[in-house]
């Protein structure tokens, strides 16, 4: 646990909320979180129930912290990251999740830029199963992104990789969760199609993807050789491979990551 640095969350309405509920007396005391958002009801909730601190306004909060967590949408950049220049002032440092919005962008916000982390995570760190991407600033060193570390595997795994990566890693993981619903949705709807019933559709269509990722995360197989391990010459398997071929699930996906790859770009550039 990091005993001896006080956290600041702006933003506790989704992932910084999910967040700050995973790390609170994991990786820091409750009583080192202070948290702050527009809507005070969601602030008070967490603060009940994790034992947070309620920091008011973001300049208390920045006041009050060493590491300032900026949980915000990309829109809400502007507004925020002024707010935070303000009072920021060194060895204080920052952490970023605004979908698309590079570190330069956040460093151009302050005369002297701070160490930042961009980070991308997903919805799945509300099980503690969440794959997030982490990307240095300029001025970050081996501690900065230790900790950092520290936070998001305390919600699943993490990887740090190229910040050119990361409006890829947006389209992949950052919407991958949606993506492996509709899935999983429209697998449950064709097991309705012949027969099954709703209930058991779906908990049929869950378990089989929670059992086919759990294999191939913890073996590290390439997924063909799963594929191949399921697949037998002429079989049932091997049929329905064939109509995923031939109606281009393949091409579809790739045409999704390339649309959400695109869009994040928009959404930094915005």
């Amino acid at each position: 646990m990091v005993e001896d640095l006080r956290l600041g969350v702006i933003g506790v309405g989704k992932m910084g909320g999910i967040v700050a509920r995973s790390i609170a007396d994991v990786v820091f005391p409750a009583r080192h979180i202070w948290v702050t958002d527009l809507d005070s009801t969601l602030v008070q909730q967490l603060c009940h129930e994790k034992g947070t601190s309620d920091a008011g306004d973001i300049a208390n909060l920045v006041e009050k912290t060493d590491v300032i967590f900026c949980a915000v949408p990309p829109a809400a950049v502007p507004n925020i990251l002024p707010q935070i220049a303000h009072s920021l002032s060194a060895p204080q440092w920052l952490i970023s999740i605004a979908a698309g919005v590079t570190t330069t962008t956040l460093e151009a916000y302050f005369h002297t830029p701070p160490p930042i982390v961009r980070v991308m995570p997903n919805i799945s760190a509300a099980v503690g199963a969440a794959i997030s991407v982490l990307t240095a600033g300029t001025a970050v060193n081996e501690t900065h992104l230790g900790i950092s570390q520290e936070i998001f595997n305390a919600c699943g795994t993490s990887l740090i990789m190229d910040e050119r990566h990361l409006d890829a890693v947006t389209g992949v993981s950052g919407s991958g969760p949606a993506y492996v619903a509709l899935f999983i949705e429209a697998l449950a709807d064709a097991a309705v199609h012949v027969g099954i019933a709703r209930a058991d559709a779906q908990k049929l269509a869950t378990h089989t993807v929670l059992g086919a990722a759990t294999m191939l995360a913890e073996t590290q197989e390439h997924p063909a050789v799963l594929k191949n391990r399921v697949t037998t010459p002429g079989g049932t398997t091997a049929a329905g491979l064939h109509a995923l071929e031939c109606g281009g699930l393949r091409a579809t996906l790739t045409e999704a990551i390339l649309a959400a790859t695109e869009r994040a770009k928009e959404l930094g550039n915005a």
